[in-house]
């Protein structure tokens, strides 16, 4: 996949595969990144629909993001001298666009490439960070409106349950999925066909999730991962009843882990009823992301 060319890695891509996951988690973990698109489950069940391809060397990786353009990238994860070596030969082959460029990122280039990278902050892109344990208490004035959702939802169906999301019940999740297209008569909905990737691979991705029972009905799931051990990021959540997403949502929080401390709810796409939906459970933080595009 590589070979040196003066100095520096010559860029070849491949379909993102099962087989590398080890090695791409394992420079993740490495370089310390915490952004929930450069998790391996989340890569591998977007690759089509984002038009991922990867590049891999010994500590670092690259991501060409092809639906956002023939030279657009997430901008590379790995240790700072892999990163380094793979924007230089980006440099020497063109002129490179970064996306999901987070404020260290942005550092990086200005300090590395000064005047050589013009920024643009992408509001649709910034991920929602919330503090589990305060989405569990919910105290204050800051929370009533969110208090009085999740009651609402509560009180929607007579008898709630939940079970956990396995290899062996996620057809019930493919059913809810179907029932919440069918009720929302959208033909394509961006995010069904990486949830069929995610649901056929579930064991393999190391996914995680639960689905939720309303008077002995299956009405919603939540399916994700671990980014860490501290923070679990909700890749798919589908609520046949939106009255429930609140209350759904909260009762996942108090289902999840001790050491769970921050629930990554990704970003809004700039869907405005999502946008508002996402800001009225009150994020501890939104990281801002940013567009490095070369001069």
């Amino acid at each position: 996949m590589i070979s040196d060319i003066e100095g520096l890695p010559r860029i070849m891509f491949t379909p993102i595969d099962i087989s590398q996951m080890e090695r791409l988690e394992a420079i993740r973990y490495m370089s310390g990144s915490t952004l929930y698109v450069y998790s391996f489950a989340s890569l591998f069940a977007w690759q089509e629909h984002e038009m991922y391809s990867v590049c891999m060397t010994e500590d670092a990786f690259l991501i060409k993001h092809g639906v956002r353009g023939d030279n657009v990238y997430l901008f590379p994860c790995g240790s700072e001298s892999g990163k380094k070596r793979l924007i230089d030969a980006l440099i020497k082959s063109g002129h490179p666009t970064f996306s999901f460029v987070c404020d260290e990122d942005k550092a990086f280039l200005e300090k590395e490439y000064p005047e050589m990278f013009d920024f643009v902050t992408c509001r649709d892109d910034y991920p929602y960070l919330y503090d589990k344990n305060e989405q569990i208490a919910l105290k204050g004035k800051d929370f009533k409106n969110l208090r009085h959702q999740i009651h609402l939802g509560q009180q929607a169906s007579k008898e709630w349950s939940m079970e956990p999301l396995t290899a062996e019940n996620v057809d019930r999740a493919r059913e809810i999925t179907r029932k919440w297209v069918e009720g929302r008569n959208v033909n394509d909905p961006t995010d069904v066909s990486a949830i069929e990737v995610a649901l056929d691979n579930f064991e393999l991705l190391k996914l995680s999730g639960e689905i939720f029972i309303a008077d002995g009905k299956d009405v919603a799931f939540i399916l994700g991962t671990y980014v860490t051990p501290e923070i679990f990021d909700i890749c798919f959540c589908k609520v046949l009843d939106k009255r429930c997403d609140c209350y759904i949502k909260w009762a996942f929080y108090l289902a999840l882990p001790e050491t769970v401390k921050t629930v990554d709810s990704e970003e809004d796409m700039g869907i405005e009823g999502l946008r508002m939906h996402k800001l009225l459970r009150r994020p501890k933080e939104l990281v801002r992301i940013w567009k490095g595009v070369m001069r």
